[in-house]
């Protein structure tokens, strides 16, 4: 019968234990010194040595001869332990023997002496999964254990142990095992297997196992199943189901050029493989924090998922890293709401679009784009009005300040004094309201042309679909969650519920406004402006007019 390669190369020694040196040592000399606890807890992630390190311990303990605090692995006490012959070493597994009278059945048993061995050892796994009373009734046997036994408890989540069953046991934490002697290992047993396989292809199974050497051989072990002898980078990805380098760094590229299109491209690459979605964003995710690795330590080799340092060097001098940790939070969300989703396609497309939209919408980008607008020789009109309205300001506020002064003069009638400039400035403020009130009488009293709103809204699925014609997908998805909801003096406003802020501040970029704007040209041949805006919010519109009148109308659509 086939044995599986992680119970074949399963460590028979303290020695043979990957990275976990400085716990191995520990154990060893407390056996030499014959000062053994009777209760001991090894915790860490999965595959690291846990059950490994157990069960040398149990052989270690009951050796007829051991060597330096190993076992010996050639006595009967090995052999029956190795064998899982004898009945002095029970494993245990506590997710499914996890209640109350399990442990009171073990309570039971230990008080008896050893039938062979010269002591008891229980080896209970994934102990964190017992009950409430399972633990009590273990700290019962803890508290006064016989001198014959020795209760090993593996975990993988030592928090959910109770702290008064933790007091009462030696604690040891089983660390991930390095990538590099995770190769190593991998080197060793495919010789031994009279195998071969691509250096590339041991790098990326290290890459993909999270320090497990548990995993790492059966990831091994399906590549060798294969009737090749010898396994290349290309069939090991195919076989895993994992995307290459090329198609994670190729989708990366496309994510920071902001091209949707390409980007979709590459996803309907992926779906043509038939690679697992969740696998691939989790395989984005690995390499976008690769890329912040290298942006932020000076030698991350050993810290990095991927092969190709030279290529993502490239990309990290691209990005800055307040995008890179926002695009990591969505893939990160997104990953969250997939494993439950029946289409797992269209939520990676519309996060994507997201992503792709990201950069270009922030707040930090949009006012770096005003600073070098304004910075830009070709609007030093912009520079000089700005400059005129910071004048006006300092003058009214110089003007208060005088009016300040004067109303403290309790002899001096306010009445009597008014301030050359601040009767300029009132003059000015009542024509400027005059001219408000005249050009908003003219915009209502002008004749509308021949479209109206309800055209508009009676042609919005055919706009949205000859929309999805022109090859910018973004625009008639962004589009589709806002609603025409006027149209006046040639001009369509466009309304989105705060629900959808994220659209709104999408589709309100200068590019895909003026994308919008030249389709209605086009669609209705005339001209008519575009104005998207976010739930009637007046104040915000008031802003913006505003601002129009300082710096023009079309100086604001080309921010």
């Amino acid at each position: 019968m086939y044995r599986a390669l992680y119970r074949k190369y399963r460590p028979e020694k303290f020695e043979d234990l990957l990275g976990q040196d400085n716990i191995t040592r520990a154990l060893r000399n407390q056996i030499k010194k014959n000062e053994i606890s009777h209760a001991y807890v090894f915790s860490g992630t999965r595959g690291t040595g846990k059950t490994s390190a157990a069960k040398i311990f149990s052989k270690a303990v009951n050796c007829l001869n051991p060597i330096d605090g190993e076992p010996c692995n050639e006595c009967e006490n090995c052999k029956a332990i190795s064998s899982d012959r004898s009945l002095d070493v029970v494993e245990m597994d506590a997710a499914s023997n996890n209640g109350v009278d399990d442990i009171r059945d073990i309570k039971e048993k230990v008080v008896y002496p050893p039938q062979n061995l010269k002591y008891k050892v229980y080896i209970i796994d994934e102990v964190h999964m017992l009950s409430k009373g399972a633990f009590n009734a273990l700290l019962k046997v803890l508290e006064e254990p016989p001198s014959h036994l020795i209760f090993i408890l593996a975990t993988t989540e030592i928090e959910k142990i109770p702290a008064t069953i933790l007091s009462r046991t030696q604690k040891y934490n089983f660390v991930r095992i390095s990538k590099e002697k995770i190769v190593e290992n991998l080197e060793k047993i495919c010789k031994n297997e009279n195998r071969s396989c691509d250096k590339k292809v041991f790098e990326l199974i290290a890459n993909n196992s999270d320090g497990s050497m548990r995993d790492s051989l059966s990831i091994l072990d399906q590549l060798l199943s294969i009737d090749q002898d010898y396994i290349s980078y290309d069939i090991a990805i195919d076989v895993l189901g994992i995307s290459s380098e090329k198609l994670i760094y190729d989708l990366i590229k496309t994510l920071i050029d902001k091209d949707l299109r390409a980007a979709i491209d590459q996803l309907d690459l992926v779906y043509k493989d038939g690679k697992d979605i969740l696998i691939l964003v989790d395989e984005l995710i690995k390499r976008l924090r690769d890329i912040l690795v290298i942006k932020l330590i000076e030698d991350p080799k050993e810290l990095l998922y991927t092969t190709d340092l030279d290529s993502y060097r490239k990309l990290a001098e691209i990005m800055d890293n307040t995008t890179l940790l926002e695009i990591i939070n969505i893939l990160n969300k997104m990953l969250a709401d997939m494993k439950y989703a029946q289409d797992k396609r269209t939520i990676l497309e519309m996060n994507i679009i997201k992503i792709v939209e990201l950069s270009s919408n922030s707040l930090e980008a949009r006012i770096k784009k005003l600073e070098d607008y304004i910075a830009d020789p070709k609007n030093n009109n912009l520079k000089n009005l700005g400059q005129i309205e910071n004048k006006e300001v300092k003058e009214k506020k110089d003007l208060k300040e005088n009016k300040r002064q004067v109303e403290n003069i309790n002899t001096i009638d306010e009445k009597t004094i008014k301030p050359e400039k601040e009767e300029k400035i009132e003059k000015e403020d009542k024509l400027e309201k005059k001219e408000e009130e005249k050009n908003s009488q003219d915009l209502d009293s002008k004749d509308e042309d021949d479209l109206s709103i309800e055209n508009i809204k009676s042609d919005w699925n055919n706009i949205l679909i000859e929309l999805r014609k022109r090859g910018r997908m973004n625009i008639p998805i962004l589009l589709s969650s806002g609603k025409a909801v006027d149209y006046k003096n040639k001009t369509l406003i466009i309304e989105y519920d705060r629900a959808d802020a994220f659209n709104y501040e999408a589709i309100s970029n200068q590019e895909n406004t003026k994308f919008v704007e030249d389709f209605l040209n086009n669609y209705y041949n005339r001209d008519i402006s575009v104005r998207f805006i976010l739930d009637k919010d007046e104040k915000k519109q008031e802003a913006i007019r505003n601002l129009e009148k300082i710096i023009g109308k079309e100086n604001l659509n080309r921010i």
